[in-house]
C-alpha cells in the first residue's frame, strides 16, 4: 500500500514539474518577445513625433 502512495506522488510530482516547465518555457518567450517588440514602439513614436514637427514647420 505504501508502494501505491509513493508512485502517485511521484507522478503528480512530475506532472507539477512539466507543467511548471511549461509556464516558465511560455513565459520566457513571451518575455524575449516583449524585447523585440518594445524599441520598434519607441521608434514609431519617435517617428510619429518627427512628422508631427515636421507638418508643423511647413505650416509656419
Amino acid at each position: 500500500m505504501l508502494g501505491v502512495v509513493f508512485i502517485i506522488d511521484l507522478i503528480i510530482f512530475i506532472l507539477i514539474a512539466i507543467g511548471g516547465g511549461i509556464v516558465a518555457f511560455i513565459s520566457f518567450f513571451l518575455l524575449l518577445g516583449e524585447k523585440f517588440i518594445q524599441p520598434s514602439r519607441k521608434l514609431q513614436r519617435r517617428i510619429d513625433e518627427l512628422e508631427a514637427e515636421v507638418k508643423q514647420l511647413k505650416n509656419k
